[in-house]
C-alpha cells in the first residue's frame, strides 16, 4: 500500500539523485540540477517497463517534449523501480518489438525504491510505483499531485494545462477557474478576499430609543393592533369619559378600560367600531406629539396598562 506521507502541495519536494537513461546513456539526474537551472519539473512515475500502458504515456510526452522544455522551461522525467539496464534495453528496442524506439525523456531507475518511497507512491507489497505525477516549481516546491489507477494513463494536454495555470498564477497573482486554458482571463482572488477594516458596532441605546421605532410601527394606522396604544395620549387620559351610548352595565365588575363597551350600536355602527375609529385618530395625534415632545419614557408605564385593558375588552366584545 502506498501513502503520500509528508509530500504535500506547497511543501518542498524531496530531493533526489538517481541514475537515468538519457538518449541511450547513463547519467546522474537530481532535483537540484533542475531547480538551479530555474526549470520546472514534471516527475512522472510509472509501474513497469515492458508493459502496455506505460509506453503510450512515455512516447506521447517525448513527442511533445519541446512544448514543455522550450516553450515553458519545464523538464519531463519518468521514473520506475526497474534497473537502469532494463530501461536502456527497453528504450533501444523498436516499437514493433514492444520497446520505446528511442525516446528522449530521461528514464530514472529507482531500483532501491528510495525515490518512490520518499514521494509516497511505492506499493510495498509489489515493489512498484503508482501511476503518479508531480509538478515541481523552480523553487523546489510541489505544486500539483495526481495519482491514477494503474490501468489508466495520464493526459499530456491536461499536464500542460495545469503547468500553464501554475505559471500564470505565479506571474500575475491571479487564480484560474475551471477549464482555464492559456490565454484565458484569471480571477483576482486577493482583491476579492481583502479585509476592509474592523466591524462597526452601534453605540449603546436606552430602552426608549430602542423601542421607539418598533412601537411606531405597531401604532401605525394600518395595524389592527393599534387600538391598544391609542388611549396613551395625555388628552385621552385626562378627558372625562363620555357615557353616551357606552354603558358598562353588562361588564359586571366596572373595572375595565372605557375603550371598549361591546354590544352597543350608534348610527348603525357598534360601539366597538366607533371607539376603534376614535382610537385610530387619537393614536395618530399622539404619535405626532411624541415625535416632537420626546414622550418615549412617559409611554412605558401607561401603554402596557391600557394595552392589556383594551385587549381584554376586545375579547369580551367578540364573545358578546
Amino acid at each position: 500500500m502506498a501513502t503520500m506521507g509528508k509530500v504535500q502541495v506547497g511543501k518542498p519536494a524531496p530531493d533526489f539523485e538517481c541514475t537515468a537513461v538519457v538518449d541511450g546513456k547513463f547519467k546522474r539526474v537530481s532535483l537540484s540540477s533542475y531547480t538551479e537551472a530555474n526549470h520546472w519539473l514534471i516527475l512522472v512515475f510509472f509501474p513497469k517497463a515492458w508493459s502496455f500502458i506505460c509506453p503510450t504515456e512515455i512516447k506521447a510526452f517525448s513527442a511533445r517534449l519541446e512544448e514543455f522544455l522550450y516553450s515553458r522551461a519545464c523538464a519531463v522525467v519518468f521514473a520506475s523501480t526497474d534497473n537502469e539496464h532494463c530501461l536502456k534495453a527497453w528504450n533501444a528496442t523498436s516499437d514493433m518489438e514492444g520497446g520505446l524506439g528511442g525516446v528522449h525523456v530521461p528514464l530514472i531507475s529507482d531500483m532501491n525504491h528510495k525515490l518512490s518511497r520518499d514521494y509516497g507512491v511505492l506499493i510495498e507489497e509489489e515493489g512498484v510505483a503508482q501511476r503518479a505525477l508531480f509538478i515541481i516549481d523552480p523553487k523546489g516546491k510541489v505544486r500539483n499531485i495526481t495519482v491514477n489507477d494503474a490501468d489508466v494513463g495520464r493526459s499530456v494536454e491536461e499536464a500542460k494545462r495545469i503547468l500553464d495555470a501554475l505559471i500564470f498564477k505565479d506571474e500575475f497573482g491571479e487564480g484560474c477557474p475551471i477549464d482555464w486554458k492559456k490565454g484565458d482571463k484569471g480571477i483576482d482572488v486577493l482583491s476579492k478576499t481583502k479585509i476592509e477594516g474592523n466591524i462597526e458596532l452601534a453605540p449603546k441605546r436606552s430602552w426608549s430609543e430602542w423601542a421607539r421605532p418598533k412601537l411606531s410601527r405597531a401604532w401605525s394606522g394600518t395595524s389592527q393592533h393599534s387600538i391598544a396604544s391609542a388611549v396613551t395620549a395625555p388628552a385621552a387620559r385626562s378627558a372625562p369619559y363620555d357615557s353616551r351610548n357606552r354603558s358598562h352595565s353588562n361588564l359586571g365588575s366596572g373595572s375595565h378600560s372605557p375603550l371598549v363597551s361591546p354590544g352597543m350600536k350608534t348610527n348603525g355602527m357598534s360601539t366597538f367600531e366607533t371607539q376603534l375609529d376614535d382610537a385610530i385618530n387619537a393614536q395618530k395625534n399622539m404619535q405626532s406629539a411624541m415625535e416632537w415632545r420626546g414622550w418615549g419614557t412617559l409611554l412605558t408605564g401607561f401603554v402596557t396598562e391600557n394595552m392589556q385593558a383594551a385587549m381584554h375588552n376586545q375579547i369580551i366584545g367578540v364573545a358578546n
